[in-house]
This record gives C-alpha cells, structure tokens and sequence, in this order.
C-alpha cells in the first residue's frame, strides 16, 4: 500500500500539484481534518487551514480564528459572525479551493464567504439530523449545500438525503473515507482465551449513546464474569458515564482509555473479541470499519450506515437503537458461539475492507476532482 501511495505521489507530482492550493475550512481537532490535511500535503498540494480549534497538523499552515468556545453538539451559530475574518484569510493566500467539512458550521460559513470553487464534506449529523430539527436549521444547510460546486457524502444513504433536500445529485459524490491498512489489520492479533473483550471508540456524546451499552454490559457481566469492557473516546458526557459505571460497581471491569492514538486503538482491537457500536446515527461508521481491519466480530445498530458494513450472522449482528436487553442478548450469544462467529467474520471483515473501504484508494476521487476544479 506505501509503494502504491508513492507511486500515485509521483504521477500527481508530475502533474505539479504544488501550485494547487487547497484551503480547509473545518476543526483543527477532529481526526478527520488531520488526515485530509496530511494526505493531500504528502500528495503535494500546498495545504491551509482556517479553523475555530487551534492545532498544529504537520505540512498545514493554520490560520485561528478565536470563536470562542466551539461545542460538538451544534448551536455554534456565532461562527457566523467571523465571516469577515474568513474572507480576509482567503484574500490574502489565495486558494484554488476552499473544503469546508460540515455542512453546518463551518459549510455555513463558507457559504457566506462567497468563495469559489467552493466543496463540502458532509460528515453525517449535519445532513442526516439536523436539517429535521427545525425550520432555520434546514434553511441554514439547504443554503449550503446550494452554494457548493461540489458535494462529498460518506455513504450513499446520506447523498440519498441530500438529494431530498433538494440537491442536484450530479454535483454529490459518495466518497467513503476508509481505513489505513497499515495501521488497522490482523497482524499480531492476540485475543485472551481466558477474557471476554467487548470494545467501543465511540466518543461520549449523546447520539452514541454509550449510557445504553453501560446497561448492557452490567447484564452480561452477570451472566459472564470474564467480560471485560474497553472505552476509548471522551466527549461531555464522559462524566455521567463514569459515574453510571460506578453505579452499576462496574468499576474493575471497565477501561477509560481517553483519547488515544490510532495505533493504539489497533493494538486494542487486536486484542477485541467484539466491537460495539450503539450510535443513533451515523454518516460512515469509520471506527466498524477500524475494528473490521483488526479482525472483530461487530454488534452494532441497525442503521443504514453500518448496513452496508455488516451482513447478519456472518461478520456482526444488528440490535435496535436504545435497547440495551436486546444488545447484552447478542453479546453474550456471540460468546457462547464465538470461534464459529470468527470464523465466519475473518474472511469477510477482509473482502468488504479491501473492495470499498481503503482510505488512499477512497481519496482517488478527491485526488481528481480537485485537479478538475482547479483548472490547472
């Protein structure tokens, strides 16, 4: 995969994509907008950032704009208010592009902006959630979404809605993020026959719902003692989760982890014997795709973005969102069954990974368009 991305590097170097210049709108934070950042960088392309979240990402030049406190959960409509100081950034470097990922926020603001060629990445909540919450909300991302030249959705359930909303389906592409098999793979894996490692990297905010697999796994810790249950992400609830662990005196059996790296969480897959997922909602479930590399069986929800992931019995099994008895169900049948259930998801979980979801083959498509919009 390195010698096939080296390769891609030279021919886009041949086409001199260093006088393409690509401006991010989007949160230095997120995990997301550091591997675009460094992707399209390694590729060649000259890389800026204009963020409300102030990180260093390497081969990026940041431009912070101090919009105070940014929260996870929406309602940043005050981000609007440094249009100005986005257009200003804008003038003075010049990009081919500007990509704002989230529709919301960010996309909303690089809407107003008034900057073309102008992408945005659409990540799930903001196109699948919010525009049904309200009026002003729908209005705010139909605005958008109209505004961009180009559309990426991560699934083809979320271009389905954005087309509802009222999109021209030729300008959206489906472009799913994907894994990085050198980092997320089965080399080394090494499960404990003597524990039972149930594992989540969903992050702590509401629409994951990890109060749900708490209630869960206090069933399946009576029913099976070796169970142990790993959570790694933080968000705002962390606090009330802990405290409900502790409740429920589930304390020795379960593992904040925090924010890790990502290979550290593969190490940790590697030593998963079941990946959950409870969200409510997903664009591209990227963390099933993470724990399907490293070789997990998967319980998840039964929602249209783990659908295409999962096939019932053979690699993972659905329950339905906010039922965590039908959840502790299905973990424990899975345990009772599991070296069948292995042998099944194996050679599965590797097909499905390899035929849509690697990241460098993934960004081909972005790779090109972004050569088209430019002009160059």
């Amino acid at each position: 995969m390195r010698k096939e991305f080296a390769e891609r590097l030279i021919i886009m170097n041949n086409q001199d994509t260093s006088k393409i210049k690509i401006c991010y709108l989007a949160d230095a934070g997120s995990i997301h907008t550091q591997r675009w950042c460094r992707h399209f960088s390694m590729l060649g392309f000259e890389i800026h950032l204009i963020t409300f979240r102030n990180f260093e990402i390497e081969g990026t030049t940041v431009h912070f704009i101090d919009a105070g406190t940014i929260g996870v959960s929406g309602g940043n409509w005050k981000v609007l208010k440094k249009v100005p100081a986005i257009r200003k950034i804008l003038k003075k470097i010049k990009p081919d592009i500007l990509h704002a990922h989230y529709a919301t926020s960010y996309g909303l603001a690089g809407a107003l902006a008034g900057f073309h060629p102008y992408v945005i990445t659409a990540l799930g909540t903001d196109v699948l959630i919010s525009p049904f919450e309200s009026k002003l909300y729908r209005m705010a991302v139909k605005f958008a979404l109209r505004k961009a030249d180009w559309i990426t959705a991560m699934a083809d359930h979320m271009r389905d809605t954005i087309i509802s909303l009222g999109i021209k389906p030729e300008k959206i592409s489906t472009v799913v993020f994907g894994i990085d098999p050198e980092i997320f793979n089965t080399l080394h894996r090494n499960i404990d026959k003597g524990k039972y490692i149930i594992t989540s990297t969903r992050n702590f905010e509401k629409v994951y719902n990890i109060s749900d697999l708490i209630d869960a796994f206090a069933i399946v810790k009576k029913e099976i003692p070796v169970a142990f249950l790993n959570l790694i992400g933080s968000g705002s609830l962390e606090n009330e989760v802990k405290a409900k662990v502790d409740e429920c005196k589930l304390e020795d059996s379960v593992k904040f982890f925090g924010r890790i790296s990502q290979t550290e969480i593969a190490e940790t897959l590697r030593k998963t014997n079941v990946f959950v997922s409870v969200s409510s909602s997903d664009g591209n479930n990227i963390s099933l795709n993470e724990a399907m590399a490293c070789g997990c069986f998967s319980v998840v929800t039964d929602i249209p973005a783990n659908q295409q992931w999962i096939s019932e019995g053979i690699n993972g099994y659905f329950v339905p969102v906010n039922n965590s008895v039908q959840l502790a169900a299905k973990l424990i049948y899975t345990f009772e069954n599991y070296e069948l259930h292995l042998q099944k998801c194996s050679d599965y979980n590797a097909e499905i990974i390899k035929e849509k979801g690697i990241w460098n083959e993934n960004m081909k498509i972005v790779e090109k368009k972004y050569v088209s919009l430019s002009g160059k």
